[in-house]
């Protein structure tokens, strides 16, 4: 016997569905942002498109595309045979319980039961984030399961049974999202005096809190919501983290340094202060904190990512003295940032302004870039008071190096050179391919290492192929050296609304968009 208390009927008297042409039906919910099902059913075989069915409608109902919905179907078939098979092997007619909820712009499922107990860990680790995960060694079952969503984790609950618990991140247009708290009507705390400091365990909560009364749960990095997963990063060597602490001892303000293997930079990230305590100059001491705290770590300097939707946040980058030095379009969905106070505004994936400052005397750089990008890539490295120098000539024979990568959670394909080699163009371009096609990615980044005279060849036989021009990335590269970092689109940025505060920002875009162009007509021309 099924029991349920959302049933399509009823969704149909509650939720209006708008048809478009030749796309799936949307449907849209008045005046709630979240919405759960509960669906209870057992593991007769009969009873498993009543559970496609709710999965399917919880899919239209967040605006997910036909082939998500169609992946999420059959990653439904394999969570219930899975528990058919090993929760009850004995053939028992077992419970299976479908708990649904969109909310935050994310749709989450729950496949539960009451059968036999397992450990989660000999499947694989309890927490799975397909983004950065490997499914090396998971059956096909399984790996349908991670490639259908964007997190997966099985929960044991002692004598309430155990839980397979999915999460796919929904569009930004028509998702169902919690709004973003707002913070208008926060009294001001009164003027005291303030300590920075690095982040000691029990601010972590703290500092999870503040993000969501400064974002809601729209902030891009989920680890910043869980004072564990914050915790961890720190333990990790991964984050530095400074805090600003009021008289009470009251987290006021958070900014972080992430650093990523053994670059000689950090970027500078998670800056946020409690809208109660705005405009006493936290970010700019927390700023300073952590600028002091590279220095002691020998770092050149420090990247920062300033979002283009506005420019509040380049001039405060500005005003720390970094410079820009490229354009990471279209980078993250574009749910990623509500707290912007742009949701009247025609959904376009987030573009960030990538900046640069110097901690020491900046060394001279070796670049090898095509002539045409000579012009543009000499007033970047005059901005950041870099002198350039000859390159020296390539006289190495030995095979290239490349590594690929796709962040499902972004849909963002990224092709790192690591030993340019233009003879192993082919396979990037099959890569890239495989990337757009198969993979779905709106963007393909491919980074090359300034350094290395193949680049300029592996560059000019990129954007004969429809990558172009965004920037230079310094000290990224594996050699210690900068990235020339090139983008192909296949989805549609509007520059006329990014706003800059730097007049070189506009410069570097009006670069960028020029060379996209370029680079489109030069690959329709294949």
């Amino acid at each position: 016997m099924a029991s349920f208390n959302t049933f399509p009927s009823f969704l149909a008297r509650w939720f209006q569905c708008e048809r478009e042409e030749n796309a799936h039906p949307r449907w849209k919910v008045p005046m709630t942002p979240t919405l759960k099902t509960k669906l209870h059913v057992t593991t007769d075989s009969r009873f498993l498109p009543l559970l496609q069915d709710s999965v399917r409608i919880l899919a239209e109902i967040g605006g997910l595309s036909g082939r998500d919905i169609l992946a999420l179907e059959l990653a439904t078939e394999e969570a219930f045979l899975n528990i058919r098979e090993h929760a009850y092997p004995d053939g028992t007619n077992g419970g299976v319980f479908l708990h649904g909820e969109i909310a935050a712009g994310e749709l989450r499922l729950a496949f539960g039961d009451e059968g036999l107990p397992f450990d989660p860990a000999k499947i694989e680790k309890a927490r799975f984030e397909t983004a950065g995960g490997a499914t090396e060694g998971l059956g096909l079952g399984l790996k349908l399961i991670h490639h259908a969503v964007d997190a997966v984790r099985w929960i044991n609950q002692g004598k309430d049974g155990k839980e397979l618990r999915l999460v796919k991140r929904l569009p930004g247009s028509d998702a169902i999202q919690a709004p973003a708290p707002q913070s208008m009507g926060m009294p001001q705390a009164p003027m005291q005096r303030y300590a920075i400091r690095p982040l000691q365990p029990d601010d972590a909560l703290q500092v999870s809190r503040m993000f969501w009364l400064a974002y809601g749960y729209t902030y891009r990095f989920e680890q910043f919501y869980r004072p564990e997963g914050l915790l961890e990063l720190v333990q990790e060597g991964k984050l530095v983290s400074y805090v600003a602490v009021a008289e009470n001892g009251e987290v006021t303000g958070h900014a972080g340094m992430l650093r990523s293997g053994q670059a000689a930079m950090a970027e500078m990230v998670a800056l946020v202060v409690s809208p109660s305590h705005r405009g006493r100059g936290l970010q700019a001491a927390l700023t300073d904190a952590l600028a002091l705290k590279a220095q002691e770590m020998n770092l050149f300097g420090l990247s920062f990512g300033a979002v283009t939707s506005h420019a509040i946040s380049q001039r405060e980058v500005a005003k720390f003295g970094a410079h820009p030095c490229g354009l990471d379009l279209a980078t993250i969905s574009p749910f990623g940032f509500k707290a912007l106070g742009l949701e009247g505004m025609p959904p376009q994936r987030e573009s960030f302004l990538h900046c640069f400052k110097y901690l020491v005397d900046p060394p001279p750089a070796s670049v090898h870039v095509p002539a045409r990008h000579r012009e543009i890539v000499e007033r970047i490295y005059a901005k950041l008071q870099r002198p350039l120098v000859p390159g020296e000539p390539d006289r190495r024979d030995m095979p290239g190096r490349y590594a690929v990568s796709f962040n499902k959670m972004d849909n963002k394909g990224m092709i790192t050179v690591k030993d340019a080699d233009s003879r192993q163009w082919r396979e990037i371009l099959r890569a890239t391919i495989d990337l757009i096609d198969i993979a779905g990615a709106d963007l393909v980044c491919l980074d090359l290492p300034l350094l290395q005279p193949q680049t300029s060849l592996l560059c000019e036989q990129a954007e004969n192929a429809g990558y172009h021009f965004a920037g230079i990335w310094p000290h990224e590269a594996e050699d210690n050296g900068d990235l020339l970092r090139l983008t192909r689109l296949s989805t549609k940025i509007d520059f006329d609304r990014f706003q800059f505060f730097d007049p070189f920002a506009r410069e570097i875009a009006s670069y960028v968009g020029a060379e996209m162009e370029r680079a489109s007509a030069a690959a329709a021309a294949l």
